[in-house]
């Protein structure tokens, strides 16, 4: 997603330059605030987001954010930016459009001496209709509210015009390696630790909490997390070594892959997790390839993150692939992703077909 869109700021946001991303601290995902009658645009950090403070007062914000769990850590944030104590309520655009317009308006007039404080947060907000926006702009034109809303949505292409109303804070989807960096801020991971649980549990914040707090209550507090402790427990691979899968897709081997994965489900690993055991071993292939005959194999392996003693064996690998079938498994994968998360196919079978069709 392309934050900027054309507003780059030159202003500074309580001393905060707008478009800065570098520099230490824990890795946040970069926001895009859009305020006042509303031309200016600011880029900052999830973390600086937590300092944010607008420069004039507003009862409804729009908030881009794709993935749940940031939105659960946004409400400290929406707390302080409004002041005082707030109780939240969380309705989807079809729960928020059935409360009737007086409700609205009551929620915002009573004075706060007499009623709980409260923001709404409304999902999936670009869904809400025309004459619910006029409600929304009514509410945002009271003072001293005591309603104040939060208009998520997932994406702020349909939303451009929200600006003039009130302000527009869009965040960044974490790329592969902020969120590796999140794990090691958040829970004192190694890196390679880290970016292990991002390969195979995947990029989702929510899940990899719940994961890691699994492997916490696992491992206890006398030892760290490791790989093996993500094998057993998680991608419960007892049957097969932490290298079966990644092994056999490199070799091609389709009847040992499915024969892994057919395993792994069988033990209750979820079809996602061994989808995105898959994607790294496809993306690793891919860095591979590109690298293959230009350095050593010992540094390609490096780049690629695969051990250094399989660094012979990767480097064969790659040579047996060729850049169209990598092309085409991507497309593969892509799909698999979307029918996983969006329908129920019998994840087995689908692999089965989808291994045949990359290992072809």
């Amino acid at each position: 997603m392309d934050i900027s869109r054309g507003l780059r700021a030159v202003a500074k946001l309580r001393g905060i330059r707008a478009g800065r991303h570098g520099g230490a601290g824990p890795a946040r995902a970069p926001v895009c605030v859009i305020t006042g009658c509303f031309s200016n645009a600011f880029e900052v950090k999830f973390s600086e987001f937590r300092q944010y403070q607008p420069k004039q007062s507003s009862n409804v914000f729009a908030f881009v954010c794709e993935d749940d769990f940031l939105l659960e850590e946004s409400r400290p944030v929406w707390q302080r930016i409004f002041g005082g104590n707030w109780v939240f309520e969380k309705y989807s655009a079809k729960e928020f459009e059935e409360i009737p317009r007086g409700r609205l308006m009551d929620e915002a007039l009573t004075p706060s001496l007499f009623t709980q404080n409260r923001i709404f947060i409304v999902t999936n907000a670009e869904k809400i209709t025309k004459s619910r926006l006029d409600d929304v702009t009514a509410v945002q034109g009271v003072a001293h509210s005591s309603l104040r809303i939060v208009l998520r949505t997932s994406s702020g292409k349909s939303i451009d015009s929200w600006g003039k109303i009130f302000p527009i804070i869009e965040i960044d989807p974490l790329k592969t390696t902020d969120i590796a960096r999140w794990l090691i801020d958040r829970y004192k991971l190694a890196p390679e630790m880290a970016r292990y649980l991002v390969d195979n549990i995947g990029p989702d914040l929510h899940q990899l909490n719940t994961e890691i707090q699994k492997l916490q209550t696992y491992v206890g507090a006398g030892r760290a997390i490791e790989a093996r402790d993500v094998d057993v427990l998680i991608l419960r691979s007892e049957q097969f070594g932490p290298f079966e899968l990644d092994d056999a897709v490199l070799a091609r081997d389709y009847k040992r892959a499915v024969q892994v994965i057919g395993a792994m489900l069988n033990d209750g690993v979820d079809p996602l997790m061994v989808l995105a055991r898959i994607v790294r071993v496809w993306r690793q292939l891919f860095v591979g390839k590109s690298l293959v005959g230009k350095r050593s194999a010992k540094e390609v392996a490096a780049v690629a993150l695969v051990p250094v003693w399989k660094a012979g064996d990767f480097t064969a690998a790659c040579k047996k692939f060729e850049w169209k079938q990598l092309a085409g498994g991507f497309r593969l994968l892509l799909n698999a992703d979307r029918a996983f998360k969006s329908s129920t196919p019998n994840p087995e079978g689908y692999f089965d077909v989808m291994l045949w069709k990359m290992m072809k």
